[in-house]
């Protein structure tokens, strides 16, 4: 059946599936996106998904050129018919999931549809799955055709699913029915984007109005009660405070809904969190935002990945960062970014334009914290009002399309008024960082002010960085800060004050990106090592260290301070190499602590691991991954976190202590 065809748009075809009143509706609510993105290729889009039977039967309607056009459709789905105007298209078979279409002169409105099965999959490892537990199609699995030269296209998406299932798809949603004869349909528009994501699950929904923003849960009934309402207030919280410095909401909603995949995915206007992720109590506190705030930074303006991954680095600051700020934990999170940057060995700081997507490891250090920490000290460097600014400039220019570092230059240069180039070819074209020392600090009464003088150095082999360092002036009634401009290896400073300094430091609270002088172990250290060895002191130990390191190390038997090293027991057996190496002075405290334990060995790269059984130090390993900026993590018989924390460190190339006058 051929849909009409309204002037100055192609057919509609999701009138053919749907109710009257679901069409009509549809039909009222989409033509103004579809106009936002006249000059795109515009595909319509309509799919019945069975999840249970893995079945995907659907048509799609678009417009193309005339001469051939290579095609994709996965191995298992069947591209049944091509046709324009009731005639059949010329289609061959190329290759495996690969097709050529063939359109006579003069270009046509072209329909094709087609069908098949998804195998169920693998929820574990994410790929692409079709099952009553939940569904996940990615676009780059091929489950509609695609077409090698449409980079992007404005989307119009119409699905049905089953009774007691729920989908959720790219873009916004415009239009739902949950009492149609077939199960459930709703539509999802999106007025430029590059790929169609869907996924599906036997979901509750709820739903709450944010400034004409509708904001949803897609849970299972058991999440849906327990969690739904919290996941919601945060979002609504968050999306009122992330548009009032981002600009805009780039789309009409925005949705959380579960998957068996252990994970977090942001995607145009939803996120994807695993079953077993959303019940953890950080999760709305911390990835719910990061995941929101994507829609502005990856979805919305997309990543121009052959430029450099900037979206990672803006999301981290703008979402995470801004959270610890308000709750005023803003210097230790800068503190546990740098200590990350420290376990880092020397050639793998790699320049944040090389960054590209991760996040894991070293990717995650340089591409989410060293990026987040740059836009920290821009943010100090043009000021807040200026820098919110450069963001909005960045979603005006740039939304729905692609945003490299260059063009994050030029917006945030416009904000502040002047030219930018050296900070980011310095901070994101650079490998390396800067590290400081802080000499001949001297103080004397100049009149009836007193002068605190001294010099700032930048001592890294590398050459200079473009800094502005923080001081920090203690004397006997409170504290004072300062900013030194420090672009050369060294500058002499003259700060005058009220009354006499008891002491002078140096970036006290980690506000600039820079290597530690003195930074205490932590696991990192050996996990991000790849010469990391295994010392260990019982047979059997090997699977329980390369699931600690991600690797099979090398095993010693030597214990050398100077290199990474892990060493692994039983509580009694690390007890007494402990005693037989000597360090059971400054480590024994620690070696019978609870039930399992990690600690590391100031002034060393060595990292311990013991525990009383086979079963608790497997439950301590299950939660190492997220103590890796920890210098010792502590649990009792019943595996629960009894003490965390990191060794003091004091950097006296930062202080200066000056003697009472």
């Amino acid at each position: 059946m051929r849909c009409p065809r309204i002037r100055g748009h192609a057919p509609n075809p999701c009138r053919a599936f749907l109710r009257p009143s679901l069409a009509a509706a549809i039909a009222l609510g989409f033509v103004f996106p579809l106009q936002a993105a006249a000059q795109e290729i515009q595909k319509f889009v309509e799919v019945k998904i069975d999840p249970v039977q893995g079945l995907i039967s659907g048509q799609m309607d678009v417009s193309l050129p005339a001469g051939r056009h290579p095609l994709r459709l996965r191995d298992g789905l069947a591209l049944q018919e091509a046709q324009s105007e009731g005639h059949a298209l010329n289609i061959q078979r190329t290759g495996p999931e690969a097709y050529s279409l063939r359109i006579p002169r003069g270009g046509r409105d072209v329909r094709l549809r087609w069908q098949g099965t998804i195998s169920d999959g693998d929820p574990a490892r994410g790929r692409v799955f079709l099952r009553e537990s939940g569904g996940f199609l990615p676009p780059e699995t091929g489950w509609y055709p695609t077409f090698d030269e449409v980079e992007t296209f404005a989307l119009r998406l119409t699905a049905t699913v089953p009774e007691g299932q729920r989908f959720v798809a790219t873009g916004t949603l415009s239009a739902q029915n949950e009492t149609t004869g077939d199960g459930y349909s709703a539509v999802y528009t999106h007025p430029r984007t590059d790929g169609i994501v869907l996924a599906t699950g036997p979901w509750q929904e709820r739903s709450v109005d944010v400034d004409g923003i509708r904001v949803r849960t897609l849970f299972p009934a058991d999440l849906d009660a327990a969690h739904a309402e919290i996941y919601l207030g945060h979002s609504a919280e968050y999306l009122r405070l992330f548009a009032q410095r981002a600009g805009p909401y780039p789309f009409g909603s925005f949705t959380i809904a579960a998957t068996p995949m252990p994970i977090g995915f942001a995607f145009p206007g939803f996120t994807l969190l695993g079953e077993r992720v959303i019940p953890l109590p950080f999760i709305p506190r911390t990835s719910l935002a990061h995941e929101l705030m994507h829609n502005w930074w990856g979805t919305g303006v997309r990543i121009d990945y052959v430029r450099g991954n900037w979206a990672e680095g803006l999301t981290t600051f703008m979402a995470d960062y801004f959270l610890d700020e308000r709750r005023g934990e803003d210097a230790q999170t800068r503190y546990r970014w740098l200590l990350d940057l420290a376990a880092l060995p020397a050639d793998r700081v790699h320049p944040l334009s090389q960054f590209r997507g991760g996040n894991q490891g070293a990717n995650r250090i340089i591409g989410y914290n060293r990026g987040a920490l740059l836009f920290e000290m821009l943010r100090e460097d043009i000021g807040p009002e200026a820098f919110d600014q450069g963001t909005r400039l960045i979603l005006e220019r740039h939304l729905f399309e692609k945003a490299g570092w260059d063009d994050l230059e030029r917006a945030f240069s416009d904000a502040a008024g002047r030219e930018l180039g050296v900070f980011f070819d310095s901070w994101i074209r650079r490998s390396g960082l800067p590290e400081l020392t802080l000499h001949s600090v001297a103080q004397r009464l100049d009149g009836e002010r007193w002068i605190l003088e001294g010099t700032l150095a930048q001592v890294q082999e590398e050459p200079p960085w473009p800094l502005r360092v923080p001081l920090v002036v203690h004397h006997e009634t409170g504290s004072e800060r300062h900013v030194v401009v420090l672009s050369e290896r060294r500058t002499d400073f003259r700060i005058p004050l009220e009354r006499p300094a008891r002491a002078l430091e140096a970036d006290p609270a980690h506000e600039v990106l820079r290597r530690l002088s003195d930074p205490p172990t932590i696991l990192r250290t050996v996990t991000l090592n790849p010469d990391t060895r295994l010392l260990a002191l019982q047979d059997g130990l090997e699977p329980f260290a390369s699931a600690l390191l991600g690797r099979s190390p090398e095993q010693t038997d030597t214990f050398d301070d100077r290199a990474p090293l892990l060493v692994m027991g039983s509580t009694e057996d690390l007890a007494r190499w402990l005693d037989d190496t000597g360090l059971s002075e400054i480590s024994m405290p620690f070696a019978h602590r609870g039930a399992a334990r990690m600690w590391t060995l100031p002034t060393t790269r060595t990292v311990l691991v013991s525990a009383d059984d086979a079963d608790a130090l497997q439950r301590l390993l299950g939660v190492l991954r997220h103590h890796g900026h920890r210098s010792y993590v502590v649990q009792d018989p019943a595996g629960r976190t009894t003490d965390t924390g990191v060794w003091e460190s004091h950097s006296p190339a930062l202080r200066a202590e000056l003697e009472p006058v």
